[in-house]
Parts: C-alpha cells; structure tokens; sequence
C-alpha cells in the first residue's frame, strides 16, 4: 500500500531445526509469508502469544535480521539492497526500543557514551553538537542532566527505559519499533512511560510500530492492530473495530483471556 511509511511485504523467516538425517535439518518458520504496514504518524500494534513470531518480525523491519523472503520497504523503497550509505540513512530513520532496558544498555557506558554511540555513526553532528543533543534528549525523555553520568546499573527500570527511548530518538527517525518497551516495569512505571511515548508521537510525529502481548495496553495507544498466530497475520484492522467485534477465532480467544474487573 503506497500510504505505509514501512511495510512487510511476504516476508518469512526460518531456522534450522532438529537434525532429521545426516544430510536434513528439519526447518522452524517463524514468521510466515507476512505483509503489513504502518502508515505515517500512526501506531500499529502486532500482537500475539510468546514465540508467534513478533520478535522476529520486528527485527527483519528495523534491518537486525535479513528475511529468508519477502520484502522490507521504506516509503516503497526495499532495504535489501541499499548501498552502505543507504543502509546508514535506514537506521537513522527506522529505531528499535527492546523489551528490557538493562539488557539493551552496555553496562560499562555511562549514559553520555550510550546516547552519543548512534550520534557519532549516524549522524553529522561534532562533539560540541553531540553533546548539546545529549542534554536535548535527557530533558526530551524527562531525566535529569546529571544523570549523564550514571551507568546503566545505577538507574531505576524506569531511568533505563527513558534513556533507551531518548538512544532510539536521538536520530530523529521517522519509525521506532518498540519490542514490549513496557513488559519489564512496574505497572505504575509503565502508565510513566505510555505517556511518554504519545507525548514523543505528538511532538515529533512519530510512526511507532509497537509489539505485545498486553491487550489493554494495545487499546490504549495503537491505531490499528496485527493479530500474529504461528508466524502468520490472522486479522489486522482498526484498533477500535477489532477490539469491539473480533472476527477471527484466535483473536476472540486473546480477548476473552483479558481480565476484566467490574466497573
């Protein structure tokens, strides 16, 4: 669809797995001829049990992972095969925020060295601009200057997660794919950092592409969602109609198993 700022197109993974003979590998698909899209300024959510291939799918969209087929696109551009400059341009444009902040972050970088990493590669700024974006981005995510100086160990789940958002936006990319960026803190934390997240959209126009498992959090912030069953889309509509009458039989029996509590 020419609308989709970045889209799948037919994309599949697979793995090898167990040994079947001395020649053979049985082969594991995790993700299985998928097409979908995200369009500009917008939130999609993919959403799915553990190992249905959500992860994997987000990898092959940000360039982590090559597909073993199918197609990645860029305002319709693929990015299979970009030149090494071109590729530079994709990852300053499409970021990835993980699912635990402590594991992303190189616990032997203090702060500063973590935000500057992809502003020394990815961009042309000096270390005199470098450093004033750094201060930009601590203020942009809600953390205090000094904490520019801490290591990754000495901060809050919540602090880490901050400065992996500020590392995914210090580019000035037009997608971040958030992997579960809130499945690893607090439930208090994470209201936190939800509403960081569409106050970033709105201020930068962002177009997030955001992976979960969380139903409630899902009808909360996205647009449109992507139900992933085995490796495969089984529904992808607007948020609103999936949620009020579920077509599929799978979707139906992720929404049954959302606890409601009575009103």
């Amino acid at each position: 669809m020419a609308e989709w700022l970045l889209e799948a197109h037919e994309v599949s993974r697979h793995y090898p797995g167990r040994r079947l003979g001395l020649w053979r590998r049985e082969q594991v698909t995790a993700v299985d001829r998928v097409s979908l899209g995200v369009t500009r300024g917008r939130t999609l959510g993919v959403v799915g049990e553990s190992g249905c291939g959500k992860s994997t799918l987000a990898r092959m969209l940000v360039g982590l992972l090559a597909p073993s087929a199918g197609d990645v696109r860029l305002e319709g551009e693929s990015i299979l095969s970009q030149s090494r400059a071109a590729r530079r341009a994709f990852h300053a444009q499409v970021q990835l925020v993980f699912q635990d902040p402590l594991a992303a972050l190189n616990p032997r970088k203090p702060v500063y060295r973590l935000l500057d990493g992809p502003l020394s590669v990815l961009t042309d700024l000096d270390r005199r601009g470098r450093r004033q974006r750094i201060v930009a981005l601590l203020d942009q995510v809600g953390l205090r200057p000094e904490l520019a100086e801490r290591y990754p160990h000495e901060l809050s789940g919540g602090q880490a997660q901050r400065v992996v958002i500020a590392r995914a936006i210090a580019t000035r990319p037009q997608v971040v794919v958030l992997d579960e960026p809130v499945s690893a803190l607090d439930v208090s934390v994470q209201a936190q950092v939800l509403q960081l997240l569409r106050q970033l959209q709105q201020e930068l126009g962002l177009t997030y592409l955001f992976i979960s498992h969380d139903l409630a959090v899902v009808e909360q912030l996205c647009d449109e969602v992507a139900v992933m069953q085995f490796g495969r889309v089984v529904e992808h509509r607007p948020a609103a109609e999936l949620f009020a009458a579920p077509q599929h039989a799978y979707t139906r029996t992720l929404l049954d198993a959302v606890p409601r509590f009575p009103g």
